[in-house]
């Protein structure tokens, strides 16, 4: 039970606190703020950890891939880029060192000789080809390609055989005709893929 008091005597006073309290009470003397007790600050600090660590894996999680996804997606790609579609030289005498043109999945490769030995390489992915035309006539056939790698965004390949003439513009045309229409023909097997892009690239004669 709390104890009566009856006279200011029984009460015992600090003078510094007294006067303290008085200037708080005018404004001029600055209430002392709590500080956070050890275990909330180090409770708080966790937190903030917690939720840097948790962006930060979001950050990775949509900006960057696994090294071994990476490493997949890169075999993948080298596999398929074996995967010869169709390769052809041009005739001997009329290129006195035959040229030689390849397709395979991923890219269209024309090698240019000059001579023994020296040759200019052009490789483009299949994915930039705009357009293919073929010159033909009785036994010989000539190929225009047009693709924004290209040097002046065309190529030509003459003295191929005609039947080699066709058979690269009907595969060109069906990959072009296939890109057109956003079809992914990557996991197409070979032979089956050949047979389609050369129907879908096949024009009326």
């Amino acid at each position: 039970m709390a104890k009566r008091v009856k006279t200011l005597d029984e009460v015992p006073v600090d003078p510094v606190e007294a006067v303290k309290r008085g200037l708080m009470r005018r404004g001029l003397f600055a209430v002392p703020r709590q500080r956070n007790s050890p275990a909330k600050s180090h409770k708080s600090e966790e937190k903030k950890d917690h939720e840097r660590g948790k962006g930060q894996e979001v950050s990775r999680s949509t900006d960057e891939q696994e090294p071994g996804e990476v490493h997949e997606k890169l075999i993948e790609i080298t596999e398929k880029a074996h995967d010869i579609l169709f390769t052809a030289d041009t005739v001997f005498l009329f290129t006195l060192i035959p040229d030689t043109i390849t397709l395979d999945r991923e890219k269209l490769t024309v090698i240019d000789r000059y001579f023994y030995k020296v040759a200019k390489v052009t490789t483009v992915p299949i994915s930039s080809m705009i357009s293919a035309d073929v010159s033909v006539g009785p036994f010989f056939g000539a190929v225009h390609m047009t693709s924004k790698y290209f040097i002046d965004n065309s190529h030509t390949v003459k003295f191929l055989w005609r039947k080699d003439a066709e058979e690269i513009h009907r595969l060109l045309q069906g990959f072009i005709i296939a890109q057109e229409k956003k079809i992914d023909v990557s996991d197409v097997e070979k032979e089956d893929l050949k047979v389609l892009l050369h129907d879908l690239g096949h024009g009326t004669e």
